[in-house]
This record gives C-alpha cells, sequence and structure tokens, in this order.
C-alpha cells in the first residue's frame, strides 16, 4: 500500500508540471523564453525633430474695409443718413467692376452722443443728456486685380467714405503655395536628424511618424505676414502690395539604428 501511494504521487507531481507549462501566460506574464527573446529585440531608439518651410509669393486680390460715418438727432436720422452714404458708395464700387460677391456690410454701429461736461461742476465729467447719435456703416471689397487698388480707394472717399481704408493683401488660391511650404519643411526636418544622426553616430532607418501641428490659419496664422513692399503701378494713391509668407511646420520621428 505504501508503495501504491508513492507511485500516484510521483504520477500526480508530473501531471501538475504539465499543467503549469501548458497554462498561458496570466497578467501578462510571459514564459521565460518570451522573455529572453523581447530582451534579444530592444526597441530601437528615435530621432524627434521639426522641420520648417516658407514660401513666399505676390498677393493677387486685395481685400479693403470702408467705413461711412453720419451723425443725426435720432438713431434713425442717422442710420438713414449712413444708409443714403453707403449705397453711393457701393453704386461706385460696382462701376469699378465689383460683383456681388466681392461686396459684403462688415457692421452697422450705432453710438449715442452726449452733451458737454457742466463747466460749474468741475469733475463730474461728461453730460447723461444724450443729444444725438453717430452710425457707422463698413463695407468690406474684394479687389480682385491688385493694380485697381487705389482707384477703388479713390473713388470710395469721393463718395463719403470718412473712416476705414483698411487694406488686406490676401493671395486667392493659396493651397499650391502651403504644400510647396510643407515639402520645404518635410526636407528640412530629414535634414536635421542626418545631422544629429551623424554627429551622435547612428544612422537613419526609417519614419516613425509624421504630424503638422494644429495651426489657426490666420495671423499666425494662417501664417502669414507682409513682407518687403514692391513696385507699385498708376497714379492716385499709392499702394505696396509687397509678398505674402506662408510657412508650415512638420514634426517627423524617425527610428535610428547603430551604424556599420
Amino acid at each position: 500500500m505504501t508503495k501504491l501511494n508513492g507511485v500516484m504521487q510521483s504520477r500526480l507531481g508530473l501531471m501538475a508540471v504539465a499543467c503549469v507549462l501548458a497554462l498561458p501566460a496570466i497578467g501578462g506574464v510571459q514564459p521565460a523564453t518570451a522573455q529572453a527573446n523581447i530582451t534579444e529585440n530592444p526597441a530601437r531608439g528615435t530621432i524627434s525633430v521639426t522641420g520648417y518651410g516658407e514660401v513666399s509669393a505676390r498677393p493677387d486680390e486685395a481685400i479693403l474695409g470702408f467705413t461711412v460715418l453720419r451723425q443725426g438727432e435720432s438713431a434713425k436720422a442717422a442710420v438713414d443718413a449712413t444708409s443714403e452714404a453707403m449705397r453711393e458708395v457701393i453704386g461706385g464700387m460696382r462701376e469699378l467692376g465689383a460683383e456681388d460677391r466681392d461686396l459684403q456690410t462688415a457692421t452697422i454701429q450705432i453710438f449715442p452722443q452726449y452733451g458737454e461736461a457742466d463747466e460749474t461742476q468741475p469733475g463730474r465729467g461728461r453730460s447723461n443728456e444724450i443729444v444725438g447719435y453717430e452710425a457707422r456703416n463698413t463695407l468690406s471689397v474684394t479687389v480682385r486685380e491688385i493694380a485697381n487698388v487705389g482707384a477703388y480707394l479713390d473713388r470710395a472717399i469721393e463718395l463719403g467714405v470718412n473712416q476705414g481704408g483698411d487694406v488686406n493683401f490676401t493671395i486667392a488660391d493659396d493651397e499650391e503655395l502651403l504644400s510647396e511650404a510643407r515639402r520645404s519643411a518635410v526636407e528640412d526636418a530629414r535634414e536635421k536628424a542626418e545631422l544629429y544622426a551623424q554627429a551622435a553616430n547612428v544612422s537613419i532607418d526609417r519614419i516613425v511618424s509624421i504630424a503638422e501641428p494644429s495651426a489657426y490659419r490666420g495671423p499666425q496664422p494662417e501664417m502669414m505676414q507682409m513682407r518687403m513692399a514692391a513696385d507699385s503701378g498708376g497714379g492716385g494713391v499709392p499702394i505696396e502690395a509687397g509678398e505674402i509668407i506662408r510657412s508650415a511646420s512638420i514634426e517627423i520621428v524617425f527610428s535610428i539604428r547603430n551604424s556599420d
């Protein structure tokens, strides 16, 4: 009986060992052989760089801002006077070639006008009495021929525009310009990575990731800015269109390997 029990215990021990070897890894723990493989193939190192590229081009259109300011005894009187003057301005813009798509009302504002301060009571500031109203009507005009900008400005002033005159030069379709800036940014990033790799005595292997940081397309934008002024043509109001810079930045991660 004792001998039989010993045999049974031996067999049970062998079965337990077999079961343990057959069990899958629990909780992410791998068998010893798998751990050895991971140790023998460590993750490659990386180099992270940011490439920057920019290109410039002459603007091909301009957006002008014209404001008509009028005053009246009542808010309605001020608005009516402003509206009448703006209708003339809009008509003049159409005569110069502006289409419906080129004309857009930007703002209409009304402000109360207060009486002068009471000189008998120093320090009280302006009177609280409303003595009239001031109305402003601002029109945005897109000029699709840069050479005509001066003519638009001259005509607007002739027709009663007495405020504003903002000029914003743009490029109607700058997607190709942006694409060129992006290509330049990628080339810049690769050159930087190769320089760093050479200095560190390693070699660039492949690209792991490419990302373009989110950027708002405006004065950071749109990463646009005015550069040196260029020649203007014609008479009237002198206009310097200059150049527009379109830029892009690209973040690239390269994997590296030891140099042979």
